[in-house]
């Protein structure tokens, strides 16, 4: 007896519930990680070390800061060394600004692939932060080793180390996105957010700690979130060779409301694109 899509015997059955959810995230995990290394390819070629260039970068970069700020200050800042404050300040801010000024062009970019159904808005931005927060944890994953190995300095708390930079990734990642959506409508936040981003770091807490301010000053400055993720990662470096002012509370609020705000940007802008 042969059986028939009526009765259903013989038919595969279909996931629910949370084998669904998980066929689900298993999908857009691979379509996340292929459109990574897309952006990997694009961005460096189709040689095998495109990772080890796109950590060079932001490694380069805060080593030059750190040794610029070494040259003038060889002190140091007292029991911490000065060329290991500022890269510890400058790698994840780093991360921050490269993972907001590539979101103006994301959807440019990836244009073709918004034809496959499983590819959405967010996947594409997910692939970019993703390769750029990467690139930087694994620069300061070669730092603070080195340091632990060459000053005997390891970090003091590295779960709170591991949560400042968690939720400035995920800030910059809630940012992206609004700017993604608002670039895919005007033009003009193209040219808006690279300055933006650069004369944001006086005011992003990664070079300026809170103790160095006067009271006042330093309640305007925990307004911005960002402040006291920088103060998290330096507390979880330094712990008490530096003072630290933070909420914590107030921080992971402001990147909950910033994705969500992000997510409903790109919700809205979908329609008003042309694939």
């Amino acid at each position: 007896m042969s059986s028939t899509a009526g009765d259903g015997i013989g038919l595969p059955e279909r996931p629910r519930g949370i084998a669904l959810i998980r066929k689900g995230f298993r999908i857009q995990g691979r379509v996340i990680h292929a459109l990574a290394m897309r952006e990997l390819s694009t961005r460096f070629g189709h040689s095998q070390l495109g990772f080890v260039w796109l950590v060079l970068e932001p490694l380069m970069l805060a080593s030059a800061i750190g040794l610029i700020h070494y040259v003038w200050h060889p002190d140091g800042k007292g029991d911490i060394p000065v060329f290991l404050f500022y890269i510890v300040g400058y790698a994840p801010y780093f991360a921050f600004r490269a993972i907001i000024n590539r979101s103006t062009s994301a959807f440019e970019a990836n244009m073709t692939l918004m034809y496959h159904r499983q590819v959405r808005l967010t996947d594409v931005i997910i692939a970019r932060n993703l390769l750029e927060a990467g690139a930087v944890l694994a620069v300061l994953v070669l730092v603070v080793g080195g340091a632990s190995w060459l000053v005997d300095m390891v970090p003091a708390d590295i779960p709170l180390l591991a949560l400042g930079l968690l939720l400035i990734f995920l800030f910059a990642n809630g940012l992206s996105m609004l700017a993604a959506a608002a670039s895919a409508r005007w033009e003009v936040v193209d040219r808006l957010v690279h300055p933006l981003t650069y004369l944001s770091l006086p005011i992003s807490g990664a070079f300026i700690p809170l103790e160095r301010l006067p009271p006042s000053w330093r309640e305007v400055f925990l307004w911005n979130p960002q402040v006291s993720m920088h103060e998290m990662v330096r507390e979880g470096m330094f712990g008490e060779l530096t003072a630290t002012y933070f909420d914590t509370q107030y921080a992971i609020t402001c990147v909950v409301i910033l994705n969500l705000l992000g997510l409903a940007a790109l919700r809205a802008v979908r329609p008003k694109l042309e694939f």
